[in-house]
């Protein structure tokens, strides 16, 4: 099996550092890029990727998988931050299923909950594009064309977003004052996140012990327990939001977030995020998930094996493999 280079390695950075600062922005220096419109051409055919069936039984084409998404009642997306191309595809995914979906909606990990008005302003056209970006705090780094490229399909479509995500300054409560913390909060700011009762189990927990344990040398396990803390309140979080959605409005969802959060969610411990979507709706709901990843190997000698493995079950139900880029 091709060895994969998983972002979730840069999980550790990313929780320590966070997002990049919001900036002020300028009113009337802001315009919505002509990259985000649909139907630009960007160069990439994200139609002709291989894309493998998490079950291992092969390849399946870009028109079967949108076949088999399209009546699907949550949909979840693992990206690659900061990849275009594969939020290229993810954005074409989208595209095409909105146009076979009629109650399709966005949901995204980077938008929290205290964002949505600005997100709901926008896609209502009471405010432009310049007015959103500020509102929401948008920047260069936290802003890429792919997301923006859904929100604008979304927009045009009369579809809404999900802004799914707990603010970040509730998820850092979590890691240093634990889901104590969180309780003492007052119902207007415990509406903008949800509490865990305990940390996840499974495979899912081990892997994000391994991938954070470079820490251990200086906080040890109660510091790995604190990120996963903050980690679990995400999850919590995004699936309240998914399942608020899909019951109150009938709609299905198509979650975009960092993979790490979706691999091996067809197997029960494999995903935080899937396991707490499953107990809101129950298991008979048609969930998939699709994911995108790296691979040092040659593309055109990717097998049914480079779809998961015994000891974690499928990397999803849908797996694309992009190269690495050149050095």
């Amino acid at each position: 099996m091709m060895r994969l280079l998983l972002a979730a390695l840069l999980l550790p950075a990313a929780l320590l550092t966070g997002c990049a600062s919001t900036q002020s922005v300028e009113s009337d220096l802001v315009i919505l890029p002509p990259e985000a419109a649909p139907g630009f051409d960007d160069g990439h055919d994200a139609t002709v990727l291989t894309i493998l069936k998490g079950d291992g039984s092969g390849s399946i084409s870009f028109n079967d998988l949108i076949t088999d998404l399209a009546d699907a009642d949550v949909i979840l997306v693992g990206e690659m931050h900061g990849h275009t191309e594969s939020l290229d595809f993810i954005a074409t995914t989208f595209e095409a299923l909105i146009a076979r979906n009629s109650t399709l909606d966005l949901s995204m990990e980077f938008y929290e909950r205290d964002e949505q008005i600005a997100l709901d302003d926008y896609l209502a056209g009471i405010t432009d594009y310049a007015a959103f970006v500020k509102a929401a705090g948008r920047t260069e780094s936290n802003n890429p064309i792919g997301h923006l490229r859904m929100v604008e399909l979304a927009r045009l479509n009369d579809r809404a977003v999900i802004a799914a995500n707990s603010p970040r300054r509730y998820t850092r409560l979590a890691r240093t004052g634990g889901f104590l913390a969180l309780a003492d909060l007052n119902h207007r700011q415990r509406a903008l996140v949800e509490i865990p009762n305990s940390l996840p189990t499974g495979s899912y927990a081990d892997r994000f012990r391994d991938a954070m344990g470079a820490m251990a040398a200086h906080g040890g396990d109660e510091m790995i327990n604190a990120f996963l803390r903050s980690q679990t309140v995400w999850d919590l979080t995004m699936a309240a939001s998914i399942a608020q959605h899909h019951t109150q409005q009938a709609a299905s969802i198509f979650h975009v977030v960092g993979h790490f959060h979706v691999d091996h969610a067809p197997t029960p411990g494999g995903s935080a995020l899937a396991d707490a979507i499953h107990h809101r709706l129950g298991n008979d709901i048609k969930l998939r998930s699709l994911v995108m990843h790296m691979t040092e190997g040659d593309l055109s000698t990717i097998t049914k094996d480079d779809a998961g493995d015994e000891s974690t079950g499928p990397a999803a139900d849908y797996i694309v493999y992009f190269p690495m880029p050149a050095e």
